[in-house]
């Protein structure tokens, strides 16, 4: 089975996985000995090439991880770079977000962007979504959220929470105040292995969105209808564009595939967010809010896992469960054959 049981077997496999392959490879080192890994896979690389990330979002590289390994163990077609887990720190400590509470997915802002954001509704809704309290007892929250969501709407809301925030330090999607150590690193390394190609295609591996063991796809950016077509001829009629009005995305500020495609002048790319599905959003965010205020508010020792908040958050990204891991490793080569369509289009 590709699953991993925690970061450290998920790197060391990935290491092992990739040894032998003549391509470049390397790891930017993060926090604690802890590191961003990569490798190139498949035939020498000419003019085109796929990109496979995970982990961005910490806690869901288990399901990203176990991806790529399946993927390396089945032996790739086409020049492939693999980045294994852009935030090690959260895959290893069962967080979302990395050393510094930065929501990753959020921090990519290019260079002259300001670290800030003014929403209101985030703001509203801040005492409700990050209670400075540890977790557990009685509380009104799911009469809340239900008058919150009456009051503003559930796409509003949406956008509003999970797009991206820089207004509470400790609070959920945090963007951060400057590029983290882990983005900064990991740039000049796709700058480097990417920037002199012709054409690429990205698979960002996630995981919490959408129904239990099934795929949500989005194509980053504002889309032509050509590029759509492209995409739909590639990976299926399920593709979605990756805005505020589809009920399975949202706006974000930040995103590493929004960097990536800023970065690479005069090269094609096409990226791709996968989402394997697993909880209901709300309770998604529930499993979330639950393990933040663990994190800041509760006493765990540090390095620990051993709470029913960080047990929830991994049953919301990464759940153990077999028919679930069966189901996103059932997703990984069809993703390869569509991404190697993609890229011949």
């Amino acid at each position: 089975m590709s699953f991993s049981k925690d970061y450290f077997t998920a790197r060391d496999r990935f290491r092992a996985a990739t040894a032998g392959l003549p391509g470049a490879k390397g790891a930017i080192e993060v926090v604690d000995g802890l590191t961003i890994d990569w490798a190139w896979a498949g035939p020498p690389v000419v003019d085109r090439a796929l990109v496979f990330t995970s982990g961005v979002h910490g806690i869901e590289g288990f399901a990203g991880s176990a991806v790529q390994l399946d993927l390396l163990a089945r032996g790739v077609t086409l020049p492939t770079l693999m980045v294994h887990v852009v935030n090690p720190w959260g895959m290893a400590n069962w967080r979302r977000f990395n050393e510094s509470n930065v929501d990753l997915n959020r921090n990519f802002l290019p260079p002259g962007a300001v670290y800030k954001t003014d929403d209101p509704t985030y703001a509203r809704v801040d005492g409700l979504l990050n209670p400075q309290s540890p977790p557990g007892g009685f509380e009104f929250f799911w009469p809340n959220i239900a008058w919150v969501v009456a009051r503003y709407g559930w796409q509003t809301l949406k956008n509003a929470v999970v797009g991206g925030q820089h207004q509470n330090p400790r609070g959920l999607f945090f963007g951060g105040e400057r590029l983290e150590k882990g983005p900064a690193g990991l740039l000049p390394v796709l700058d480097e292995q990417l920037g002199g190609l012709q054409r690429v295609v990205h698979i960002d591996l996630h995981s919490g969105l959408g129904k239990f063991g099934g795929r949500t796809l989005l194509l980053e950016g504002k889309s032509t209808p050509e590029q759509m077509a492209r995409a739909r001829a590639a990976f299926g009629t399920e593709i979605k564009g990756w805005d505020a009005s589809n009920t399975h995305a949202y706006e974000i500020r930040g995103g590493l595939l929004g960097e990536v495609m800023r970065r690479l002048v005069g090269v094609r790319y096409d990226g791709f967010t996968c989402e394997f599905g697993s909880l209901a959003n709300l309770a998604v965010l529930v499993r979330l809010r639950n393990e933040n205020r663990l994190h800041h508010w509760g006493n765990l020792p540090a390095g620990s896992i051993d709470h029913w908040a960080k047990a929830g958050v991994r049953e919301a990204f990464a759940p153990m469960d077999p028919a679930w891991e069966s189901a996103v490793l059932a997703h990984g080569p069809e993703l390869y054959k569509a991404a190697v369509a993609m890229l011949g289009s």
